[in-house]
């Protein structure tokens, strides 16, 4: 894997669970959520552009406001979640009291569980419970926005889309606390002390912490009262190789050369990404074109081509 990005590795690695892209580095509620357009920076930090669920906000920065209100809760959900890891990781119990603790105190059984990857590479996210699932109740209304400022858009941030793209959220899970690890060797192991609720499923606690690692491994505990984001999912927008008008792309397979991509000067050095990033606009003009046609297709089955 070499010099890979974590925040990458960590994407691709925890890509089969079906929340969209998972997110390494802390990002709170306050900061992405659906409606919400915006890019990943160089270092893989979230920009928002546009906030589209304040109507006054975006009439009053120039831009045509949306034809129907977009709202961030459209859709919400309340859920528990168990460990989410890789599919090269293994766990196991290590030690605890769990078993004695359920019945009287649940929220006060605790365990420590051991994650050990059986690949060069695997990932693990634990989160407190409850997870709280926010999504737009209408992704057309987004996309018929930036169809309507797609000129405007390129006008502003013309650069931010070569380098980057862009990015309207419409899907994003989030709780109090979660812990996150990559590991980037076989056989490499981490453990953190995890609690149950009251079903019985572990979860983070406000005691929970990393307590041990071998091989190769990075770890991190997020928190924040009013949510960190683990998952998103959203419509990336890219600038056609001519013209004035934008690509975009909903399936998430679709995106795996997006999300995270960094500056186009990334590509360019001679660095082991993983996931790829062979890929993009600044590849000969045969792939490009092959590349648009494939999106143009896109943009013909969502009902939306922004010109």
């Amino acid at each position: 894997m070499g010099n890979s990005r974590l925040d990458r590795v960590y994407a691709e690695l925890l890509r089969d669970h079906p929340y969209g892209w998972a997110l390494y580095k802390k990002v709170t509620t306050r900061n992405i959520y659906p409606g919400c357009c915006g890019y990943f920076d160089p270092d893989g930090d979230w920009r928002t552009l546009v906030d589209l669920t304040n109507t006054r906000g975006v009439a009053s920065q120039g831009w045509k406001i949306p034809h129907d209100e977009i709202n961030k809760d459209g859709y919400s959900e309340s859920m528990v979640w168990g460990p989410k890891n890789s599919g090269s990781v293994r766990s196991y119990r290590v030690g605890g009291t769990i078993g004695a603790a359920i019945v009287a105190a649940p929220i006060e059984a605790s365990m420590t569980m051991s994650f050990e990857s059986s690949g060069d590479q695997g990932a693990v996210l634990t989160t407190e419970n409850p997870v709280l699932k926010h999504q737009l109740s209408n992704e057309s209304s987004a996309l018929q926005w930036m169809a309507e400022n797609t000129a405007e858009m390129l006008r502003r941030h013309g650069g931010i889309i070569k380098r980057h793209g862009v990015w309207i959220v419409t899907k994003t899970y989030s709780t109090r606390r979660c812990a996150v690890a990559v590991m980037t060797t076989k056989s490499s192991t981490v453990e953190i002390g995890l609690g149950t609720d009251i079903q019985g499923l572990l979860t983070l606690t406000p005691k929970s912490t990393w307590t041990n690692s071998t091989g190769n491994s990075c770890m991190e505990l997020h928190e924040d009262r009013d949510g960190v984001v683990v998952f998103i999912s959203g419509i990336y927008f890219s600038q056609k190789l001519f013209g004035s008008r934008l690509n975009h792309v909903r399936d998430q397979a679709k995106q795996k050369d997006k999300i995270l991509r960094g500056d186009s000067e990334d590509m360019e050095l001679d660095i082991d990404y993983y996931p790829p990033f062979d890929e993009d606009e600044d590849e000969d003009e045969d792939e490009d074109e092959e590349e648009d046609e494939e999106e143009d297709e896109d943009e013909d089955e969502d009902g939306c081509e922004c010109e």
